[in-house]
């Protein structure tokens, strides 16, 4: 018998009503300093950290990080049948460089499951307490990792549209050594499901459908064509960032993700309806350069925040004015 989740009316689901409105993405990345993938088998709960294969402990090093104001986040990964071992458990390091930068710092360790816990708590501690890892370092610096959220007990929507994605990415465009796909817990914007992160570059998208993976995957055409898929980029630190961030990466087309980058708000409105953004780059020759541009709220529209029968919520949407190169 198929469950209430699964037999609830497709107006309930958080991501139809969001693609129904015409709802924008962009701006919804979720920036961070420190962020670890962790392999945690399944079942997963609602709450990822109630999970039966949820280490004891490992909640406790990461909260204990929090208290220290450390700035660490964790993402749950499924251990898979070509990547995983059975009795060790890899972790995923991504560290926000110094800016500017185009990738975050990428580090991987594969542990046996006995010693995660002091593994977790040296990446959440002193860098230099990283030496009794090195033996269980690998040497993946050069690898892409796509992590799709397919979190079906967190929200409906994640298992029903993020799982296809999934696979389809998982069985036509996973290459070993080079791209790996992982299936991943919750990492915010279920309403826009299917959505997953591009790393180490950060980048979050929405909405896929099968036909978007190739440029995704292999950017072969124009950026613009995703324009509506893009969440925008974890290295820029607000939302005004982020909606700048798309426009100059349709203007300049794949490259741009390859130019170290930084962005900052120059200014904005405390009803927040407008704020002016300046983004600076080094392109591939050296030489440093930057846009500016303002960033203005053209609308509003109505969402629902989770599947369910919860009441639709207010959001905004931005728009970009006099998007421009300056010296």
């Amino acid at each position: 018998m198929a469950s209430d989740r699964e037999t609830r009316p497709a107006n309930h689901l958080c991501s139809v009503v969001a693609r129904a409105a015409g709802e924008d993405p962009i701006g919804t990345a979720t920036p961070f300093e420190h962020r670890l993938l962790i392999e945690v088998a399944s079942p997963w709960e609602d709450d990822v950290a109630d999970s039966r294969h949820y280490p004891d402990e490992l909640w406790r090093v990461l909260n204990d990080a929090y208290s220290r104001n450390v700035p660490v986040a964790m993402t749950a990964i499924l251990p898979d049948p070509e990547y995983s071992s059975e009795g060790e458990t890899r972790i995923l390091s991504l560290r926000r460089p110094r800016d500017p930068f185009a990738r975050y710092e990428r580090e991987e360790y594969v542990v046996p499951d006995a010693e995660l816990i002091p593994a977790v708590e040296a990446l959440c501690g002193d860098r230099r307490d990283l030496s009794s890892l090195e033996e269980c370092r690998l040497d993946t610096g050069d690898v892409r990792d796509i992590v799709v959220c397919t979190h079906g007990s967190h929200d409906a929507c994640c298992g029903k549209f993020g799982y296809p994605i999934y696979e389809r990415l998982r069985g036509e465009y996973a290459e070993s050594g080079k791209l790996r796909v992982w299936r991943a817990s919750h990492i915010g914007g279920h309403r826009f499901a299917p959505t997953l992160i591009d790393f180490p570059e950060g980048r979050y998208w929405a909405f896929l459908e099968p036909e978007n993976l190739e440029n995704l995957v292999l950017r072969n055409r124009p950026v613009s064509e995703l324009r509506g898929l893009y969440r925008g980029c974890s290295a820029m630190q607000s939302n005004y960032e982020q909606i700048v961030e798309r426009e100059i990466l349709i203007r300049e087309g794949w490259r741009w993700a390859a130019y170290p980058k930084t962005g900052r708000v120059l200014s904005a409105s405390e009803d927040e309806s407008r704020a002016e953004v300046r983004i600076d780059y080094i392109d591939p020759d050296g030489s440093f350069g930057s846009y500016e541009a303002a960033v203005e709220q053209s609308g509003t529209g109505m969402t629902l925040p989770k599947s369910g029968p919860g009441p639709l919520e207010e959001t905004k949407q931005y728009g970009v004015v006099g998007l421009e190169r300056v010296s």
